[in-house]
């Protein structure tokens, strides 16, 4: 698809922008990079995908006009999805999980948790592909972790998060610059009257973009289930909130998804790149373009790099390119112009960390024993490393009343809901679209707040002072926990044929635990040791089995009665005493997807990786634009947050 409109616009005159699909078009890949040296060499698509084309679209613009001489280089291992339902469909939006568009990672076996390894199944298909087929195949396309593989979910966290980020020594981090960031890219679409009518969804739009490239939409079908989940909620205590993107998400509420009005998943390529391919100056290289590492020269040593501080640190390295593992096993160079050219790194935070230390950069304590000439010591590479974790709740729906589950056992309702989907309508167009950010104090009663507060008395060991701190004082304050459905089975010991299940997601928001990625090898080929140590912290352990507990409630509730016949998996008779819960959560816990913080904005002297304009410490030209660089997680699903780091680091780069 992409040859086939960028030969339609060469020979229009239009356009002459390169992309290659190395799997077709290997020698040409090949040439292009012997012939060029870039100013901007950006690495992957990361695993929000998202901030790729921002940095390559807009920064070359000066003065409100494009400047052609800038050669942007952008390059992603994830094959083409052109026609691929698992990227563009919404309801597909889990389904990539163990296909060759998953980097198919693992942690490493976790000792507080039943020492059981958790999947991290991370999107590897480049977002390129699904804007081609939202271009090729929906009848009127409307202006997104790898963007092409992810929830959808559309969220804002509180302002008192985001302010957190500056109150670290990152100034000007803070929600005002998220806030506008986010802004900048999205673009709301209203939901209409009749769905409105139908399904009751509530929006303030002056609490969002308008004119942004990315597209944000309500689905055009809620589940009844979701419908009374919202009543189960307020049922419980919890307050419905009409306006969760204005800085206070606490409550339920109708949540917006990365998709067009006619139901097609918004990704970054479509918002950002096939705008520009008009432009001369921007080459895409994909489906097997293999990053190994960058090619980093130290400029001068300095004898205090170990404890470099803020105040002390010098540019040490800088980038000359980096190294292109192609389809057919060769390596190719990709040159930066020497004193001018930059390298970002957009590989996500499993990749980007992995490819600092395979370059030189990081801890020479893990590098050294690897034979790596350590480039820059930066011990803050690979760590900080923290991820939402989950639980999940299974339940059995009364009859008549269906779930996904149906499209599973029912062809005749599976293919009514593709022909609805051709029209954007129907099941198809659903990913998810309430959410219940819920505070302690609706989950913990008095004695057991007492206990949180004693509990939050200790520090675990692997998290740095100041985050701790940070934590600890505002977790009264913000939403900690996250309860969605999933409308399908998602766990139990026996699935009954042709009966439709349910499942909630319980989601601890802040956690204590931290862990780490680090290399184990010389090659890119092998996956980094991965070790989130989830539930290293007693907080954790205790107050997501109180979360998931908790999560019974809902169940209870005449709105929820109403339409389920029974709990599945945990049962009562199987899980009730605080320690069973407990030992429920070792046993199952699950990642979040939503994993930061492993080249984190922190001062160097807190272990920082990059400093606020995004620059590598102890680098001259290496920059990180992508979920890593955020050092605490926020009560949100990441998706608006990595859009919002691609518009800054933009900025960044044009000196905006």
């Amino acid at each position: 698809m992409f040859r086939r409109i960028s030969l339609t616009l060469a020979l229009s005159g239009i356009a002459r922008s390169i992309l290659i699909d190395l799997n077709a078009a290997s020698s040409t890949g090949k040439s292009v990079l012997q012939a060029t040296n870039f100013d901007y060499v950006r690495l992957e698509l990361s695993r929000m995908g998202l901030h790729v084309h921002l940095t390559t679209n807009r920064s070359v613009d000066r003065g409100g006009r494009r400047d052609s001489s800038k050669k942007v280089l952008v390059l992603e291992a994830g094959r083409s999805g052109v026609n691929d339902s698992l990227v563009t469909v919404p309801q597909h939006s889990f389904s990539f999980i163990g296909t060759d568009i998953d980097w198919l990672y693992n942690t490493a076996p976790q000792t507080h948790a039943a020492n059981q390894t958790v999947n991290l199944s991370s999107g590897k298909a480049s977002s390129v592909k699904a804007s081609a087929r939202a271009r090729a195949n929906v009848p009127k396309p409307d202006s997104r972790r790898d963007s092409a593989v992810n929830g959808l979910v559309w969220v804002r966290g509180p302002k008192e998060e985001y302010d957190a980020i500056e109150a670290l020594g990152n100034a000007g981090w803070n929600w005002n610059r998220f806030y506008a960031a986010m802004e900048k890219a999205e673009a709301l679409n209203p939901p209409s009257q009749d769905l409105v009518d139908q399904f009751g969804f509530v929006i303030n739009p002056s609490s969002l973009g308008s004119a942004g490239p990315v597209d944000v939409s309500f689905p055009n079908f809620l589940p009844l289930q979701h419908q009374k989940f919202i009543n189960a909620s307020v049922q419980l205590g919890h307050t419905f909130n009409p306006d969760p993107y204005g800085g206070n998400n606490r409550g339920v509420f109708y949540s917006l998804s990365s998709q067009t009005k006619m139901a097609v998943r918004e990704t970054s390529e479509f918002a950002y790149l096939d705008p520009v391919l008009s432009r001369s100056n921007l080459v895409v290289m994909y489906n097997g373009a293999l990053v190994t590492k960058l090619n980093v020269t130290t400029i001068r040593a300095t004898a205090n790099d170990t404890q470099a501080t803020d105040s002390t640190t010098v540019v040490t390295a800088s980038a000359s390119g980096v190294q292109v593992s192609f389809p057919d096993g060769s390596l190719q160079f990709a040159k930066v112009k020497p004193s001018t050219g930059e390298v970002i790194l957009s590989a996500g935070t499993v990749r980007t960390p992995q490819l600092l230390e395979l370059s030189g950069i990081g801890d020479k304590n893990i590098l050294a024993p690897l034979g790596i000439d350590v480039k820059v010591n930066l011990p803050g590479v690979g760590a900080n490393y923290e991820d939402h974790t989950i639980t999940i709740l299974t339940y059995l729906l009364k009859e008549p009343y269906l779930s996904f589950d149906a499209l599973q056992y029912d062809p005749v309702l599976l293919a009514q809901q593709e022909e609805l989907y051709k029209q954007g309508k129907g099941w198809l167009t659903f990913a998810n679209s309430v959410l219940n950010m819920a505070p302690v104090d609706k989950i913990l009663n008095s004695s057991e707040i007492a206990t949180a507060k004693i509990l939050l008395q200790t520090k675990p060991p692997t998290i740095q002072q100041d985050i701790y701190q940070g934590i600890r004082d505002r977790v009264f304050d913000v939403p900690q926990v996250e309860y969605l459905l999933f409308n399908s089975f998602s766990g139990g010991p026996v699935k009954l044929p042709n009966r439709s299940y349910v499942s909630m997601a319980v989601t601890h928001l802040h956690p204590l635990s931290r862990g780490s990625i680090h290399i184990c090898s010389t090659s890119i080929n092998d996956h980094p040791v991965i070790n989130p140590n989830l539930l290293e912290a007693e907080w954790d352990r205790w107050f997501l089995a109180k979360a998931t507990a908790y999560a019974r409630k809902f169940f209870q509730t005449p709105a929820f009665q109403e339409i389920f016949e029974e709990e599945v998996f945990p049962t009562v008779a199987d899980v009730s005493t605080d320690a069973e819960w407990e030992q429920f959560v070792k046993d199952n816990i699950n990642a979040g997807y939503h994993s930061v913080g492993t080249a984190s904005l922190l001062p160097r002297s807190k272990n920082g990786v990059v400093d606020t304009d995004l620059k590598v410490y102890g680098t001259k030209n290496i920059r990180v634009a992508d979920l890593s660089i955020m050092p605490v997680l926020l009560s949100a699903h990441t998706q608006p947050a990595a859009y919002a780091i691609g518009e800054i680091a933009a900025g960044l780069i044009r000196g905006a």
